[in-house]
C-alpha cells in the first residue's frame, strides 16, 4: 500500500473524530434544550426500564461525549505518534477511528432519545 493512503487513512480518521464530535454536541444542545435546568438526566436503565444512576443536565449532556473525546485523543496520539504505523497499520486505526465515532455519535444520540423518552414520561 502506498504511503498516500496512509496519509489519507490517518486524516480520514481525524475528519471522523471531529465530525463525531460536533454532532454529538449537536445533539446535546438539542436534547439539552427540552431538558429543563436543574432536571437529573438518566444515564443508565435496569431491565425493567428503570434508571439506576442520574447526572444533572450539563453533565449528562457532556458524559457520552466527554468518552469519545478521551477515546479519540488516545487512537489519535497512536495514529500520530513518533514510531509511525505501517502503511496497513495506518489504514486499520484510520477505519477503526471512523467506525469509532459513528458508533459513538449512534450511542449519544440512542442515550438522549431514551432519557428524553423517560423524563416525558415522569412528568405525565
Amino acid at each position: 500500500m502506498a504511503p498516500d493512503l496512509a496519509i489519507f487513512a490517518r486524516q480520514a480518521g481525524d475528519l471522523a473524530f471531529v465530525a463525531g464530535l460536533i454532532l454529538m454536541a449537536i445533539l446535546s444542545a438539542a436534547a439539552a434544550v427540552r431538558i429543563g435546568r436543574g432536571t437529573r438526566v438518566p444515564m443508565q436503565w435496569d431491565l425493567k426500564g428503570r434508571p439506576l444512576w442520574h447526572l444533572g443536565r450539563r453533565g449528562a449532556m457532556m458524559f457520552s461525549p466527554a468518552v469519545a473525546a478521551v477515546s479519540g485523543i488516545v487512537l489519535t496520539s497512536v495514529a500520530h505518534g513518533e514510531r509511525a504505523l505501517a502503511p496497513d497499520g495506518a489504514l486499520a486505526l484510520g477505519m477503526v477511528r471512523a467506525m469509532m465515532a459513528l458508533v459513538f455519535v449512534v450511542a449519544h444520540a440512542f442515550h438522549l432519545s431514551v432519557a428524553l423518552r423517560t423524563l416525558e414520561s415522569r412528568r405525565k
